[in-house]
């Protein structure tokens, strides 16, 4: 079995950043912590079997195919890069959020 690279985007991290610092100030800096970690392991079982996942097809495009892992309410969005045999996470993205807004903003993305 091939295991793939993971590349976790300067986006997805600034979404990460986010995600701890809401749960620091508002529930406590043990959840966040917990939380971004628990986060971090599913996105490494990403290496795996990437293609086991759902596919995100509201955010596809013919050019690139989007996935997306769960860990609680978050979806890990990422592509895969068979060529160059990477999963790259580009946001991480909380369920309670507006979805139309999470489309509109992958249009932007690389």
């Amino acid at each position: 079995m091939v295991e793939y690279d993971l590349q976790i985007s300067s986006r997805a991290k600034a979404d990460l950043r986010s995600i701890k610092k809401y749960l620091r100030e508002n529930v406590s800096d043990f959840r966040a912590e917990k939380v971004a970690n628990s986060i971090l392991d599913q996105a490494e079982k990403l290496r795996k079997m990437p293609t086991a996942n759902s596919l995100f097809p509201e955010i596809s495009t013919e050019e690139r195919t989007y996935r997306y892992a769960r860990k609680w309410k978050y979806k890990i969005i990422f592509y895969i890069n068979e060529e160059k045999k990477t999963v790259n996470v580009v946001k991480i993205h909380h369920s309670s959020r507006n979805p139309d807004a999470l489309i509109e903003e992958a249009k932007n993305w690389e």
